[in-house]
Parts: C-alpha cells; structure tokens; sequence
C-alpha cells in the first residue's frame, strides 16, 4: 500500500526523536577530531609504523593466543632482525596478531629499561583503509595505517610499565562490519649507532605558496619566504629570527628530514609564550596545512626562538645518535 506524505513525515519524526533529546558525546568527537588530525599527519611516513614506547627490560603480552596458534596471515613480515639507513639497529622482543572481524583489539605490555622501544604493524587488506588507534597507558598516541605506517613517538620514564593498545577505529571504514583483515603486531627494542651518520639533505622549501588568507579571514593569499634557518640534528638545536610585523601575518614553517625526523619536537617560544609540537616531515602540501600564524599591532618587533630536541629526555641519547635535519622559514602573507 502506498505511503501518504503525512505518514512518512510521521515516521521520520517517530525515528528522530530519541537523537533530539540525546546529548552529543562531546569526549567522543574530540577523540574523533584527535585521531583525524593524527592520520593526516600519518600520511607522510617514512620508516615502518612504530610508536616508541621509551625503554624496555622485558616484555610480556596481554590478550596473545592462549596456546601460541597464531591466525592465518599472509602479509608483510615483521622481521626478526633489521637494521635502519640511519644505522639503528632493531631486535624483535615479541609477537602477536589480530583479525578483523573476531577481534578488534590488542595490546603489548612492556616494562622500561635501558634501550628504546618501537612497536610496528603490518597488514593484509591495505585497500580496506580501516587503521588501528594506539593509546600508551590508555592516552591516544597515534594510529596505524595499513597501507604507508609512519613512526609516532612516546616516552614511558624508566621503572613503569607501558601497557600498549592496538584499537580498529570503527570510524575509519564506511563498512565496518565487512572488512577482513589479519595484522600483525611486534615489539621492537632498538640500539642506536655508535657514530652519528650523515644528515639527510635538509628541506628546500619554495620561495612562496599559496594558502588561506588568515589576515583578511577570505579567499586566498600568496605568502612570500623572507627568512629561513636550516641546520642538521644533533649538532643544531636551535635557530632564532628576529622579525617586524607589518600589518600581514607571519606563516613560521617547521620541516624535518630523516628516519627520526617526525619524532622530534619543535618548541616555538615567543616573548614568553611557548608550544611544543611534533615536527612535520617535509612535502609541499604541508606547507598551509602545518604553519604556525603570527600576528601582533603593525610595527611590533617579535623574536622568535625555535628549539629541535628528542621526543623524551630518557631517550634523548639514543635519539642524539640518529641524524636528522631541518629547516625553519617564516613566511608573510601578501594582501
């Protein structure tokens, strides 16, 4: 029997309802928010997925297969032994698996030590683009993409635990429930090179881009490179520009490049005022997507300090052992 207007109003009034008096659950989309802004940085990987996890001593495993039978997988291998270009040597400490759809969750627990801790992952539907959210000691930490894993780094202090969770993000595929895929995850503990190698080149960054005009609040705008420091990691640490703003805002750009590059931290001080953020591995696209705005009264003179230093001072050794390299430009837009 066909359905009168008036009736299908009714019904979709009838299903609403309950979503009308609902609170939203803002702790969930902040999460949400969180784990996007993470995969769009996730996108420009460059060694394996890892999360360092600080150091380790030993390694037990908390929801592994009670009678060592791991599932059926095919895909890429985690390997026992490896070394990085950097020089970094890495040692498998433990293994465990999960499929997709029986089990959507799955967790390391490590106790800290003397040597730095990578975790990485690998995958058999790459085209599923579903990604595994990974939380150190229940904190979200970063996230696993099947198809290009990129390292996230995270600092445990010696003597704790770090109870690592591997979680499928039920938001990351449209359908969910139909997605099939094994992963395979392992503990890595890894020793740095006795010498520091050759920094990769550092960033060139263009003399200018174009981006969203933050000065006017419309449109586009073109901003013009007037400053820029570089320098290669551990040697240089810091670089500082002494600026003029002149009614147009200031883009300050931070790139780094190599192995470790995304696991540094930027410290952006200005007149007092600090933030501190994971640095952004070079690619042109970055350039609107990363950049810092500065803006003050025309004709305020700003100094600005940025400071390039390890993920944790109980790996800051490890880490002044593996070459980096980066570049810092600042840009102005033009109105």
């Amino acid at each position: 029997m066909p359905v009168s207007e008036d009736q299908l109003r009714q019904l979709l009034a009838e299903r609403s309802d309950p979503a009308r008096h609902r609170p939203a659950p803002q702790e969930r989309i902040a999460a949400r928010i969180r784990r996007a802004r993470m995969k769009r940085a996730a996108g420009a990987g460059l060694l394996a997925v890892a999360v360092a996890a600080g150091v380790v001593s030993g390694v037990t495993l908390a929801h592994e297969h009670a009678l060592g039978r791991a599932p059926s997988y095919s895909g890429p291998t985690l390997p026992a032994r490896f070394i990085t270009s950097d020089g970094a040597a890495y040692r498998r400490l433990a293994l465990t698996f999960m499929t997709e759809p029986a089990r959507h969750s799955a967790s390391l627990t490590v106790t800290v030590g003397s040597e730095p801790v990578d975790v990485m992952g690998a995958c058999t539907n790459p085209d599923s683009g579903v990604t595994l959210d990974v939380a150190v000691n229940g904190t979200l930490a970063g996230v696993i993409q099947c198809q290009q894993p990129q390292p996230v780094a995270v600092s445990v202090p010696p003597g704790r635990k770090a109870v690592i969770t591997f979680v499928v993000d039920r938001g990351s595929s449209f359908s969910f429930p139909d997605v099939h895929a094994s992963w395979k995850l392992a503990a890595y503990a890894w020793t740095p090179p006795a010498t520091v190698g050759a920094a990769p080149a550092e960033p060139r960054l263009p003399q200018s881009y174009t981006g969203p005009n933050t000065t006017t609040g419309h449109g586009n705008a073109v901003r013009h490179l007037i400053e820029s420091r570089s320098g290669d990691w551990p040697a240089d640490r810091t670089a500082t520009f002494h600026l003029t703003y002149r009614g147009r805002d200031l883009d300050v750009n931070v790139f780094c490049a190599g192995l470790i590059g995304s696991r540094l931290l930027v410290t952006t001080s200005i007149h007092g005022g600090s933030t501190t953020t994971p640095c952004t591995t070079w690619s042109p696209r970055n350039l609107a997507q990363y950049a810092s705005i500065l803006n003050r009264q025309n004709g305020t003179s700003i100094t600005l300090t940025v400071r390039i230093q390890a993920p944790s001072p109980d790996t800051a050794a490890a880490y002044a052992k593996r070459p980096a390299s980066w570049t810092i430009a600042v840009y102005e837009e033009q109105t």
